[in-house]
């Protein structure tokens, strides 16, 4: 057990501090109780450190009367905790009062506080409480804040007066695999899954592109980690799963999103392109779907609730068909089956499964022209998708499954899917001639099909319909 001071050797120490330069803050940093788990406790005793706070590391074993004395006798402005056992719950409000008696902040931070124990802590008072993942960045601006606030002496913020950033987490702590990340639609959900809060786990081939992506999301809530693999390869399902357990212990979802286009009708359309349009559309997910729902269906059996969520990228071209496009149109009606099917077979396992059929600009919809200098002036941007896919992943649609939504152009909706028609008796052995009468009268019942898209069919922009990868 350590006492007060400089934090020990091999977890953080003050360093020297510019001549003249005040210290930004000073800070006593323990784990409370039996938690014997000091990893979160010494990061973020380094992270601070090297920012320049003064830091007094206390270790394991810690009770809220100690580390009140610690922070008395040090003169210090907050208290840190670290927590990675249930047991901290007894000591929350001991703590929080302590603080308050002695005019200083408290900040709390582990891996088992969920989005609810965020809120119920800092409405009770505390100054700043980080899930898993929260980003350095993120860490840093709340507890320079909680410093300003306790040198200016103003009481903490309660939880109606904390600004946007402090709400509207919905994904805080959820883990979610992210394919095609680094570019157009998939860098626009892994900003915004971030946004609120998630980890991200982003695949692409790009690996430039994605490192860009990842700098992006550095001042987010939520964290980005990069793996640069092709979806098409056998062991890439595994592969992205396995790097979510090894970095992150857990995963909840998944957005199969990685696609490509390789234009060309039935009769001109290379035999090599067929292949990898099936391979990138269809045998990718389905694969997804194999690691990711027999990861979930382990968790389910082993006791472990699952609360977990797929999306899917369909397109109205698998949903209408686009003109000389068959073998993607074929390509992507095939994955809004596939996301109706895996409902159906991973629902018993806790896991939501839907499809998301985006029109946006990407690389894939040049004939959509030049986008505006904005997103917010440009109705096809693709950040208006990525909060439809956010939900899908949250826990407001736990009860939604098995959907497929068109999403863009400032529209979205629900399309139907196959339905069957008004029944007719088919007789045996039906002859030509009685077949001349019943079919016909067996079309005329159903509704007519929509028209196949083109490219140059101006419905396209106007309804809001169109593919992309």
């Amino acid at each position: 057990m350590t006492g007060p001071g400089p934090a020990r050797p091999g977890a953080a120490s003050p360093g020297p501090a510019r001549p003249g330069a005040a210290r930004p803050g000073k800070i006593v940093i323990g784990t409370l109780g039996l938690d014997q788990h000091e990893v979160g406790a010494m990061a973020i005793s380094r992270i601070l450190v090297r920012h320049g706070y003064d830091v007094i590391y206390l270790g394991r074993f810690n009770t809220p009367l100690r580390l009140a004395a610690a922070a008395e006798q040090e003169d210090a402005d907050l208290i840190g905790v670290s927590i990675h056992s249930w047991e901290y719950a007894a000591y929350a409000d001991e703590l929080l009062a302590r603080c308050r008696d002695l005019g200083i902040g408290l900040v709390l931070g582990g891996s088992v506080l969920t989005e609810r124990d965020q809120a119920n802590l800092m409405a009770r008072g505390a100054d700043a409480v980080f899930g898993p993942y929260a980003s350095e960045a993120t860490m840093l601006r709340q507890i320079e804040a909680a410093v300003r606030r306790v040198r200016g002496g103003d009481p903490p913020a309660q939880a109606d007066q904390l600004g946007v950033g402090h709400q509207a987490m919905p994904l805080a702590g959820r883990v979610v695999i992210v394919t095609g990340a680094a570019q157009g639609l998939g860098r626009a959900y892994t900003l915004e899954l971030c946004r609120q809060g998630a980890a991200v786990v982003a695949d692409d081939i790009d690996e430039a592109a994605l490192k860009e992506v990842t700098d992006a999301a550095a001042d987010l809530a939520g964290s980005v980690h990069a793996i640069a693999c092709d979806v098409t390869g056998s062991e890439a399902p595994r592969t992205l799963l396995d790097a979510a357990l090894r970095r992150y212990g857990q995963l909840h979802g998944l957005v199969s999103n990685a696609g490509l286009l390789r234009s060309g009708p039935i009769l001109g359309l290379a035999d090599s392109d067929l292949r990898l349009l099936l391979d990138v559309h269809v045998t990718a997910p389905f694969r997804l779907l194999q690691a990711v729902g027999g990861y979930w269906r382990a968790e389910s059996k082993a006791g472990r609730g699952v609360e977990a969520s797929v999306v899917l990228t369909t397109s109205a071209a698998g949903l209408y068909g686009f003109r000389a496009e068959a073998a993607y149109s074929a390509a992507k009606a095939a994955v809004a089956m596939l996301a109706r099917v895996g409902a159906d077979e991973l629902g018993r396992y806790g896991a939501t499964v839907n499809a998301v059929a985006p029109v946006a600009r990407t690389r894939l919809t040049e004939w959509l022209g030049e986008a505006p200098a904005s997103p917010r002036d440009d109705p096809l941007a693709a950040d208006h998708v990525a909060p439809v896919i956010a939900w899908l992943l949250g826990p407001a649609a736990r009860n939604v499954t098995g959907r497929v939504l068109e999403a863009g152009n400032g529209q979205i909706s629900a399309p139907s899917s196959w339905q069957p028609g008004p029944q007719f008796p088919l007789p045996s052995l039906l002859s030509p001639e009685a077949a001349d009468v019943l079919l016909p009268r067996v079309l005329a019942s159903a509704a007519p099909a929509p028209e196949v898209l083109t490219s140059q069919d101006q419905s396209l922009v106007r309804t809001g319909r169109g593919f992309t990868a």
